[in-house]
């Protein structure tokens, strides 16, 4: 049918050569690429396992420097209130046998409890300070300087009395920035007076023994003669 065949023309040998290179070129690029990111994706896998092994060791080193720091608990004394009974009875009721202390309703210490100091056992609070009715001994001033007296209220022969509010911490000294003025018969002699509360030193308040931070209220006395302020 086909008597006469076209004759194909021959290959040329350096094509198939270069499209070969080409292709290994191509392939080899790709490998190295794939193998590149396999590389970089298990490094970031590496650190952020990294990251949370070291945010977990935080985390229980704080625990236990929480658990560490724990005050031991102590026992505080307290008072009791007397209630009055609504419903009076008509008739008298036999003597109590149980044992009367009026020290247990002189409202000093924390209510609730008795004056012997059998309460509940509570922690040694440090971020708050105690009031001066709570703890068994109160803060008391040991030394402070001469007040400041002003000169235009000394010339006036104008005498005074501030109320300073201050906490006092664990050493003894006024803490920064808690001194507030409650009273002051003159404007003038409130800055004298903070200036002999926050440079007093005061014997610290103590409960069990233990020295804590406790809330005072500390007069100070303008008087001409003295020629300061106490």
């Amino acid at each position: 049918m086909f008597d006469n065949l076209i004759e194909s023309a021959p290959a040329k040998s350096g094509s198939g050569v270069g499209s070969g290179m080409l292709s290994v070129v191509i392939h080899a690029v790709l490998i190295s690429a794939a193998v590149y990111a396999t590389l970089q994706a298990s490094e970031a896998v590496d650190e952020v396992r990294q990251v949370d092994v070291t945010l977990q060791l935080q985390q229980q080193k704080q625990q236990e420097q929480k658990q560490e720091a724990a005050p031991p608990p102590v026992q505080v004394k307290g008072f009791s209130t007397l209630v009055i009974p609504k419903d009076i009875p008509i008739n008298i009721p036999p003597p109590s046998t149980q044992e009367f202390n009026a020290a247990d309703f002189s409202g000093v210490g924390v209510e609730g409890g008795i004056a012997r100091g059998q309460v509940e056992e509570r922690f040694v609070r440090q971020d708050q300070p105690y009031l001066e009715a709570v703890v068994e001994e109160r803060p008391e001033r040991v030394s402070s300087p001469p007040a400041r007296y002003p000169d235009i209220l000394r010339q006036a022969g104008i005498e005074g009395r501030v109320l300073v509010e201050v906490v006092i911490d664990t050493t003894g000294h006024a803490e920064r920035g808690s001194i507030r003025i409650l009273s002051s018969t003159h404007q003038l002699f409130e800055g004298p007076a903070r200036e002999v509360v926050q440079s007093s030193l005061y014997s610290p308040g103590k409960i069990q023994g233990r020295a804590v931070r406790v809330r005072v209220q500390v007069p100070i006395n303008f008087n001409i003669a003295r020629a300061g302020g106490q």
